[in-house]
């Protein structure tokens, strides 16, 4: 990866998992069962980033890809430069809960290019997402 990221970014996913490629940028990671479901569910992410990119300006991170945790990931999502943690209660199989990658990609601009200056200032980097995906994701 050729940018800095600070250290309170830094993911790591591991397991018996397999990757397709959504275009040119974009793409998702699943265990091997769930591949075709969260390639057809996540379909419109390139979209998703070319109209992020229209509102906020260049994406700087290369690649964005999304990795469908297992079953017992408690969470929505979690962004990550270059990767969001997704829970896989949003493969509904209808596209219908994909705005909550619009949420997530929302930070690759509001939380991952702006570091906090301390950890008491980390609620500013959260506020921009809840705006950029209040309504259902539309391409």
């Amino acid at each position: 990866m050729d940018q800095p990221v600070p250290a309170y970014l830094m993911a790591l996913g591991a397991g018996d998992v397999a990757y397709r490629a959504i275009d040119g940028r974009t793409g998702v990671y699943a265990e091997p069962a769930m591949l075709d479901k969260a390639h057809y569910e996540f379909a419109e992410v390139g979209k998703m980033v070319t109209t992020a990119e229209g509102l906020y300006g260049p994406y700087r991170w290369g690649v964005y890809d999304v990795l469908v945790l297992p079953p017992g990931f408690p969470l929505g999502g979690m962004e990550n430069p270059r990767l969001t943690f997704a829970t896989p209660t949003i493969i509904a199989g209808d596209r219908s809960l994909v705005s909550l990658i619009a949420h997530e990609l929302a930070h690759s601009w509001s939380g991952n290019l702006v570091t906090n200056a301390t950890w008491t200032t980390s609620g500013s980097t959260k506020a921009l997402p809840f705006t950029s995906s209040a309504g259902s994701w539309k391409p």
